[in-house]
């Protein structure tokens, strides 16, 4: 026994300090003796292990200056340098924030492509649209972005050091691992709302488990909870995940800790429900007012649905929810056939690879094949600490059920749970490629960053100094390689700005930017036809009538001889043309493009034809008829009060104006005539152009008189 002491105190001194006292009597006046020896030893340890420490800590602040460098350095550089509109349903984020810029009001679901979206993020944006630039909005949204993805990890940080107070380096460890995350990084370039809802719902839960850290929680944190978990409803529908999840959380309590009080937990749901209803109550109701549900998607649009439609692979069957290739560390290409039935394989790749670059159709195959190489890579390396985080989540529940860090896990493990059941009942609702993207599993980034820092904790207690080691060794590399690899133009091309741009810029009254955008796509596109009819949009808003002509002349031709006809490209043609001075053709033009059916804006613009030439009953008619199936054209309502009003009919003539202020002052309910931006289309700007009666002739009204419109036309006389 005395020997066995004496080796346990040459490599463990510190211990035989601590030794129990039953042992110490059994070992006796020897092993006093050996203790004695053990002090001086522990003495030395000890001034060794102050030495370790001050290197520790220097490490640590090395490594938070590299990876705040890192994280900010990466999103700076996309966010002021990188090309425009590129990312997950780019130009519809930016269109609702036009909407609302042009409208002073929140589209409807059924408006547009991302218009079923709640409102808070497109706000945020609306404040960037007052400096009155295309490109300081644009770049203003990807700066929010990035900082939203910043304070997410900044959250995630913060409660990692809660969870493990005893490591502040594992602090690092949660900042590091979602801020330098490949799919954070990629998002942070996007101007889509999901970095906002991120952050609020990882603030939402962060704010839960300051509260559960309590000795009693209070239901001040909980109403903190309640409007975090509100605001994030108002961000994106997803809202209802972490919703469900504190919800859940505090369900449980009971079950887990003995003390805790049925009514008083039931109090406190009370209080997160109510307090968070409150906050998003507004939107949603008139969702259901409107629509008869709350979660209104766009699907019931009916160009989302015809593209819809359109996306591989149309079904899901079981087997796509266990079909994983390995193919996918050679070819992270989201439409190859390995992965178009492989939902867990595209949910992986996404996080670690740029899927939507990779999907897109501009690039040539030789580009594909260049870019594929680093993602690729990136999708190889994620697999270390996407095997730890899954690690991590297995201690975290075994920590649980021994009843420890509950705190902070059991919340972090419900939202891990509902996360992923929603995300596989979407896959099976929307079975189409891009409904599997990992931007859906976002809210994991908190539970993300905890269970990773779990992981490393345990093997930290390893006795081989280098299983300690090397799992932070490689979070940190494989981290500043994803942040190389995501910068734009270091080791994937830069691409230029988005055809998107082009729409963007015209809103703005920027023709010459737009014009630079278009004019590549007329040079280097197979059917040019939509370009073509961009530019004409821009030479027509720019008061050059003649070019406009020309350009829609040529699209129609073109379009004629790849037997694409279509009406609308025929009344584009004819408010050219009347804006040219031509009012003859142009009538003979409408007149051709309404011989397959009504149409309500080719009836208005007759209609305005019809004035222009003095025909006012044939005027009248058409204005009428074009009402009747669009109520929410402003300026057919306006050019009626004006024929009216020639033809001496007073009353109806005051009648018309009333009804045109009235549609001017509020958002429209039906197609967004002033903007557009209900075609998902990202080159449809002047799809849909309605002409104006002016005193000098017919002109096509512009986005920035629609803006107008409610305090002009307010201010004429009745």
């Amino acid at each position: 026994r005395v020997r066995s002491f004496s080796a346990e105190c040459t490599h463990r001194p510190q211990e035989c300090l601590r030794i129990d006292p039953h042992r110490r009597k059994i070992i006796g006046a020897a092993g006093r003796a050996i203790r004695d020896d053990c002090r001086i030893g522990a003495g030395t340890i000890g001034a060794d292990r102050d030495d370790m420490a001050v290197s520790a800590r220097t490490a640590v602040a090395a490594g938070w200056i590299v990876a705040i460098a890192a994280a900010v350095g990466v999103r700076g550089w996309n966010a002021m340098t990188g090309p425009l509109l590129w990312g997950y349903d780019a130009w519809g984020h930016v269109a609702y924030v036009l909407f609302l810029d042009l409208y002073r009001g929140v589209p409807w679901a059924d408006q547009g492509w991302s218009y079923f979206h709640p409102p808070l993020h497109y706000a945020i944006g609306w404040l960037f649209a007052q400096a009155r630039s295309g490109e300081f909005l644009a770049r203003g949204l990807l700066v929010w972005s990035s900082l939203a993805s910043l304070m997410t990890a900044v959250v995630a940080s913060r409660v990692v050091y809660r969870a493990t107070p005893s490591r502040p380096g594992f602090a690092l460890l949660g900042f590091a691992a979602v801020s330098l995350l490949p799919i954070h990084i990629i998002l942070s370039a996007m101007p889509t709302n999901e970095l906002t809802f991120t952050f609020l719902s990882a603030a939402a839960i962060a704010a839960f488990i300051a509260n559960e850290r309590r000795d009693e929680p209070t239901l001040i944190g909980d109403a903190q909870v309640g409007v975090l978990l509100g605001l994030s409803f108002l961000a994106k529908f997803s809202g209802l995940i972490p919703f469900v999840s504190v919800i859940a959380a505090l369900a449980v309590r009971p079950v887990l800790q003995a003390r805790s009080r049925f009514m008083r937990v039931a109090v406190r749901g009370a209080v997160v429900t109510v307090v968070a209803l409150a906050v998003c109550a507004p939107y949603y109701a008139r969702n259901l007012q409107t629509f008869g549900t709350p979660f209104q998607k766009s699907s019931s649009f009916s160009l989302v649905k015809d593209l819809e439609a359109q996306q591989p692979p149309g079904v899901r069957g079981w087997k796509d929810y266990l079909t994983v290739s390995p193919r996918l560390f050679i070819d992270p290409d989201p439409l190859a056939p390995h992965l178009l039935r492989s939902i867990w394989g595209s949910m992986y790749i996404s996080i670690w690879a740029d899927t939507y670059r990779e999907s897109d159709a501009v690039l040539t195959p030789g580009q594909k094949r260049r870019e594929r190489r680093p993602m690729a890579w990136m999708v190889m390396l994620g697999v270390v600490p996407t095997s730890l985080a899954c690690f991590g989540a297995l201690l975290a529940i075994r920590d649980v059920l021994r009843g420890r860090r509950r705190d902070s896990y059991v919340v972090s493990l419900l939202l891990t749970g509902a996360t992923f059941a929603a995300f596989l009942l979407y896959a099976w609702i929307v079975p189409r490629w891009p409904a599997v993207r990992s931007s859906y599993l976002l809210t994991l980034s908190l539970p993300y960053a905890l269970f990773l820092a779990r992981a490393v904790e345990f093997l930290a207690t390893r006795e081989v100094r280098w299983q300690r080691v090397a799992a932070p060794a490689a979070l940190a590399v494989i981290a500043l390689a994803g942040a190389v690899v995501e910068t734009i133009g270091v080791v994937l091309p830069r691409r230029r700005d988005a055809p998107a741009t082009g729409a963007l810029h015209y809103y703005f009254g920027e023709y010459e930017q737009a014009r630079r955008i278009y004019a590549p796509m007329i040079v280097g596109s197979g059917y040019p036809v939509p370009w073509l009819e961009n530019m004409a949009a821009v030479e027509l808003a720019e008061n050059r009538p003649s070019r406009a002509r020309a350009l829609s002349q040529r699209a129609v031709t073109l379009a004629r001889q790849q037997n694409r006809g279509d009406p609308r490209r025929l009344g584009r043609l004819a408010v050219a043309m009347a804006a040219d001075g031509d009012l003859e053709a142009a009538h003979a033009t409408l007149d051709e493009a309404l011989e397959g059916g009504a149409i309500a804006e080719l009836l208005a613009n007759r209609g305005a034809v019809a004035v222009a030439l003095g025909q006012d009953a044939n005027a009248e008619a058409d204005l009428r008829a074009a009402l009747e199936l669009a109520p929410e054209m402003m300026p057919a309502w306006r050019n009626l009060a004006i024929v009216l009003d020639r033809m001496g009919r007073p009353d109806p003539a005051r009648h018309a104006r009333e009804v045109a202020r009235e549609t001017a002052c509020r958002p429209p309910t039906g197609y967004p005539y002033g903007l557009g931006t209900g075609e998902i289309l990202e080159w449809g700007i002047g799809r849909r152009p309605l002409l104006l009666v002016e005193s000098d002739g017919l002109v096509a009204a512009r986005p920035a008189y629609f803006r107008k419109a409610c305090v002009t036309l307010t201010a004429e006389p009745g």
